[in-house]
């Protein structure tokens, strides 16, 4: 009998259709495989029950490296007189679910292998790939997925390649039904442009190596973006590094040739190892520890090293060269990715030393992604290259096709369907206007390749979110009905997509996000029962001046809360504005309260870059655990009034500030666990979900998850979704999806 086999799942771009041949053939079938729209299906002539089942089952068993299988499917078939086995021309058709597309993958092991084998023909060559590995979703167009609908349609294979790809002789080749296959002779080519000259080939990644080497910096464009490339034990190249972008301390990320390498700089633990040799090469933040140090400008006070193996052919020839290197996002701080060769050009770098490039397009902008191992398990920080557009699998359908907007800082936007959301990459902050014009270029394009029109919209409930803006324009434009969710419902509801939860306490901790009475929240701790939130207690208010200055001047913070708890300070006009509220707002932020505690305990009183201030207090507490100091106990409360006056009384009586900011991290958790029992002797429920950007800081989810399971609590944390804002789409999706 004939059958027809329909595999759902990430089945294009991994090697798929070339795996189905070689199992059809070693089996003795005949039939074909093709690409249909998102998904495979193969046809078998003239099999039985038996034999149809034992297909099935290598299809499970040996699926290829990258790939996975929601469900097979299969009906009987008209017959087909065809002989052999054959890989067919795509169609296009289109299913009701999402098509999962391919995220791009890491270089692979065979790959680099075979640019150091001077014997192979692909020698030294920077953009190889096969059908296990190399770009995917950055350079797709449309579906299927087929050479033609990404931007490698513009090089045509030479005959070698054409000979790979089309061998049905060799199938067990892995470029056979490669897309992106190429090679010296008819693919991508490594140009370097300097002021003085171009390079092209073996001479342009070699004179890019003796840059390096000699203190320069130079552009290197990679799978999703541009990015800017340097030393890190040349000072004077950090610090150039450091003018070109405007970052003043935020540390940079390290690209290394080797574990080996790494662990001269940092502590690798077999999981952590694991993560960064994934076929996503996220940046993986490690404790630093190794006998070795690199300029003191590279990672700043960081105890943490982002850690990153070569992704791509070109990373790992660099590196291979030249040894580490920190390799950054090509753009300036605060403005979006760059990914066009002419706008990239456009621009005017000063102190530049060249650009390496190819002259393939990129079609989405993808920033490197960043993971940590976090009470043992694997936190995302940034969701980006190597995980997207990966699909977070609900356990209950989302009543209708949802766009969700997320919110203004760490912009990301999610579409929702069926049991599935899917979460865009970073995108950055919506303040800047080049990142909304980035941010909708994303939407429009997913929009697009998934062939997706939704039928309503949810933001976040802000009145001042650019995202919310968008969301009112769109809903315009295509007549679909806006919903508002507030922001820290939606903190906790992404934790609770994540693990299938219906209803939970919830602990959201952030800088800032709008609340029910029209103020700004940050220190928040809920009863959700399904789609209801119910705000049980949170951070006693306090007022602050400045908008969003407030969240980078933690000197101005301080003395905002010292003239509340009738302290003296510096600067009697604070105590002017605050008394007669100009530019005044009212906040319950733990975000802020790290500020100023570290500013209070003299460690840091200005944020030159997200959180510095609360990492600066993190980094002493952590101190103070590391070298067994006696933790200061500051009495349990939520007011900020009373954290500050006896973390003022503790550090005026000259108790070390490391043993204050661990009694602060120490008591805040003991708040969180107090507040916590008590809910859980209302309701019964010992599910507590831990969100918001605050618990990155590690000393403070270790104290609360430690804490609350050594209560008998049920802790859960983000894990795939990131916990900051870039998480909120997800959030938003699922308390539509509990409605």
């Amino acid at each position: 009998m004939d059958y027809e086999i329909t595999v759902k799942g990430l089945v294009q771009g991994v090697g798929f259709r070339p795996f189905v041949y070689r199992l059809a053939t070693s089996m003795g079938l005949s039939g074909d495989v093709r690409n249909s729209g998102g998904i495979v299906r193969i046809r078998l002539k003239d099999v039985s029950e038996d034999v149809l089942k034992r297909f099935i089952a290598g299809l499970r068993a040996e699926k290829p490296r990258g790939s996975s299988i929601a469900s097979i499917e299969t009906k009987p078939a008209e017959h087909n007189d065809a002989a052999g086995f054959f890989i067919i021309s795509s169609d296009s058709d289109r299913q009701e679910e999402f098509p999962e597309i391919p995220a791009d993958i890491g270089v692979c092991s065979r790959c680099r292998a075979e640019m150091k084998d001077l014997s192979n023909r692909r020698y030294g060559y920077p953009y190889i790939s096969c059908a296990s590995c190399g770009p995917r979703f950055s350079i797709i167009e449309r579906l299927p997925y087929d050479r033609d609908n990404t931007t490698m349609r513009e090089y045509d294979m030479c005959s070698q390649c054409e000979e790979d790809y089309s061998d049905e002789t060799n199938p067990y080749a892995t470029r056979h039904f490669a897309q992106t296959i190429s090679c010296m002779n008819c693919g991508p080519q490594a140009i370097l442009s300097t002021p003085e000259r171009e390079y092209r080939g073996n001479f342009a990644v070699g004179e890019a190596c003796r840059i390096l080497r000699n203190g320069g910096i130079l552009a290197l464009k990679g799978i999703g973006g541009y990015q800017f490339v340097c030393d890190p034990e040349d000072t004077y190249a950090v610090l150039k590094l450091r003018e070109i972008k405007g970052r003043e301390k935020k540390p940079f990320a390290i690209l290394f040739p080797s574990i080996a390498a790494i662990r001269r700089f940092a502590k690798v633990s077999s999981e952590e190892e694991r993560l960064l040799k994934s076929d996503a090469r996220p940046v993986v933040l490690l404790d630093a520890g190794g006998k070795e140090r690199f300029s003191r400008f590279v990672c700043a006070d960081s105890r943490s090293i982002g850690a990153m193996l070569p992704h791509t052919g070109i990373h790992e020839m660099l590196t291979a060269v030249c040894g580490p290197l920190i390799v950054t996002s090509g753009n300036i701080s605060g403005e979006p990715l760059s990914y066009k060769d002419d706008e990239f050009f456009r621009h005017e770098y000063e102190g530049l030393e060249g650009t390496l490039y190819n002259t393939r397009k990129i079609l989405t902008p993808l920033d490197d992604s960043v993971v940590r191992i976090l009470g043992g398990r694997v936190r995302t920080i940034r969701y980006a290259r190597g995980y997207v557009p990966g699909r977070l699998a609900l356990d209950r359908p989302i009543k209708k096709p949802l766009l969700t907007m997320g919110g203004d800082l760490k912009a990301s936007f999610a579409i929702s369907k069926g049991k599935n959301i899917i979460l865009s990459q970073y995108l950055g902050d919506l303040e800047s206007y080049a990142v909304q014009e980035s941010y909708k270029a994303a939407l429009s394009r997913t929009l697009e390749l998934y062939g997706f029109r939704p039928e309503a919209i949810a933001c976040d409930k802000h009145p001042g979110y650019i995202s919310g803006r968008l969301a009112d324009e769109l809903s315009k434009k295509h007549r679909i009905p806006v919903v508002g969710i507030y922001h820290h419902h939606a903190h906790v509801a992404s934790v609770m997509a994540e693990h299938g939860l219906t209803h939970t306490i919830g602990v959201a901790m952030d800088g800032t996000g709008y609340g029910r009475d029209g103020r700004i929240w940050g220190g928040e701790i809920f009863y959700i029962s399904g789609s209801a939130a119910d705000r049980r207690d949170h951070i006693g208010y306090f007022k602050l001046i400045g908008g969003d200055e407030a969240a980078k001047d933690a000197k101005k913070d301080l003395q905002c809360l010292m003239y509340a708890a009738d302290m003296d300070i510096e600067n009697p006009l604070i105590g002017v504005a605050l008394d007669e509220d100009i530019n005044t707002f009212e906040t319950s932020s733990a975000g802020r309260l790290f500020d100023i505690m570290a500013a209070a305990l003299g460690l840091r009183s200005y944020n030159t870059y997200e959180a510095e201030c609360a990492i600066a207090l993190e980094n002493a507490a952590y101190d103070a655990l590391r070298k067994g100091l006696t933790t200061y106990a500051l009495p349990v409360t939520s007011d900020p009034v009373e954290m500050l006056y006896y973390a003022v009384k503790a550090r005026d009586k000259g108790i070390d500030v490391r043993e204050i900011a661990l009694g602060f991290h120490r008591m805040l958790s003991s708040w969180i666990i107090r507040s916590c029992s008590k809910i859980r002797e209302e309701k019964s429920d010992n599910n507590v979900c831990l969100s918001g950007g605050c618990f990155a800081n590690r000393v403070l989810s270790e104290m609360c998850r430690v804490g609350l399971v050594t209560k008998g609590f049920h802790v859960y944390m983000n894990e795939n979704v990131p916990m900051n804002d870039q998480g909120i789409a997800v959030g938003q999706a699922y308390i539509l999806s509990l409605q």
